[in-house]
């Protein structure tokens, strides 16, 4: 069964979190949802992205060596997504809010902000006058970058958790971006040429077999900035 709520948190740099709102609901589900700081979000949204052009390697014969054991680093916060044909390979870094796109010979950095949104049960209705007040403050940063950097674009991405079928988590992924998308535009006054919208469903987990409170995670809205 799926929880009553998407419960989206603030994943930014340490220190971008601000105060946090403990919010009761039915079936005795508490969840927290931290507020924006539009200052840091503009820190955050206002770093251009990162293109790494990567040169193939110069095939040198060499004697074979013994092999050596190698460190092997792991974390629980980078999730690197199985390859999917015919697209580029996403990697969502956590701990420094970047989404890196490998693409051919190509990597791109993408600086991205989680929104602190709560949505009725698998809706895109947004829950409560918080969710609407971190919408309006995002508005405002992306109308601040936007305005002091020409050509900045941005993408709405919605997320779920891998609880559900494939299709009901890709559809409902996509008209919860739409319904940020919408509010962002039509009732905040974005220009509508500074955003696009994209459901991933449940393609990009950073728990794939998590617990409840881990899944809850991975239901989340992005502000990616493309450009």
């Amino acid at each position: 069964m799926k929880p009553l709520l998407l419960l989206s948190v603030l994943a930014l740099a340490p220190g971008l979190q601000a105060q946090v709102t403990t919010v009761a609901v039915p079936g005795n589900i508490i969840v927290t949802q931290p507020a924006l700081d539009p200052l840091l979000v503009q820190s955050q949204l206002s770093i251009a992205p990162k293109v790494v052009v990567v040169t193939q390697p110069t095939t040198v014969t060499v004697p074979a060596t013994p092999a050596v054991p190698q460190e092997v680093v792991k974390t629980t916060k980078t999730t690197t997504v199985v390859d999917t044909p015919g697209q580029p390979r996403r990697v969502y870094q956590s701990e420094r809010n970047v989404v890196v796109v490998q693409d051919q010979n190509e990597t791109r950095e993408l600086p991205y902000v989680t929104l602190p949104v709560l949505f009725v049960k698998e809706t895109a209705e947004l829950l409560d006058a918080e969710s609407r007040a971190a919408l309006e403050q995002v508005a405002s940063v992306i109308r601040n970058v936007s305005q002091t950097t020409p050509g900045a674009i941005f993408d709405i991405e919605g997320h779920t958790s891998t609880d559900g079928t494939n299709e009901f988590n890709a559809t409902l992924s996509a008209a919860r971006a739409q319904r940020v998308y919408d509010e962002l535009t039509l009732r905040y006054k974005v220009p509508a040429e500074v955003l696009s919208a994209h459901g991933y469903g449940e393609s990009f987990p950073m728990y794939p077999n998590g617990n409840e409170g881990q899944m809850q995670m991975d239901r989340r809205v992005l502000v990616v900035r493309t450009k």
